[in-house]
């Protein structure tokens, strides 16, 4: 009879704390904050517009989270409690001065690579804001060919040259090739009577060098 009674009190125990924690994590207007915690901040429990603040949507309102910005450090600890993506401050520091160092050697600092998009890394890639150097080779002013070959030596002392092209006053396009290192050179058709084309060396950073040149075709 004893253990009868002693498995009711024990059922009845395991019930309550039962009923106790579903009553707690109730949530009746569904704003993610339990009723328990809505009662504590004094926010309404039936209104999904009132609720504490929770800056990292956990469910547990800042006043009563140990770490309120959700990135693993406890507030206490937290050089940056209201900030996730920092927590210290001599990580700041550090990251700071790692900013003023050029780990790759390349004379350009780490935090000017990366707000120039190019990688503090790598030696090959750094900003370049300079255009490519580029030079003609002198043509006649007058030709009788419609083919001619546009020549000339482009070089960029940045990243490098990525092509060279010549547009003609219809907007056409004639890509260059290199014959050696620097010397390039464009086959361009040209139109009957004068032709003003623009010759452009573009760099691996897009920056782009200009030249023109005046052409006349008389067959």
């Amino acid at each position: 009879m004893a253990k009868v009674a002693l498995s009711l009190i024990l059922l009845g125990s395991i019930f309550l704390m039962s009923t106790y924690t579903q009553a707690a994590e109730q949530d009746s207007d569904g704003d993610g904050i339990s009723d328990r915690y809505e009662r504590l901040s004094k926010t309404n429990a039936q209104d999904p517009n009132s609720k504490p603040v929770d800056m990292d949507g956990d469910g547990i309102p800042d006043a009563y989270d140990m770490d309120s910005d959700g990135d693993g450090v406890n507030n206490w600890q937290d050089a940056f409690p209201k900030d996730a993506s920092r927590y210290s401050k001599h990580e700041t520091q550090s990251n700071q001065s790692s900013d003023k160092k050029d780990t790759d050697g390349d004379g350009f600092s780490n935090a000017l690579e990366k707000e120039n998009g190019t990688n503090p890394y790598d030696a090959n890639s750094f900003p370049d804001a300079d255009g490519p150097v580029l030079e003609l080779v002198d043509m006649p002013e007058v030709v009788d060919q419609e083919i001619v070959q546009v020549r000339g030596m482009a070089f960029d002392q940045g990243m490098g040259i990525k092509k060279v092209q010549v547009v003609n006053a219809d907007g056409d396009i004639f890509l260059g090739h290199f014959e050696y290192t620097t010397h390039f050179q464009v086959k361009v058709r040209l139109n009957r009577g004068e032709n003003q084309l623009q010759v452009a060396a573009f760099d691996s950073a897009n920056n782009v060098s200009r030249r023109f040149l005046s052409l006349t075709y008389a067959p």
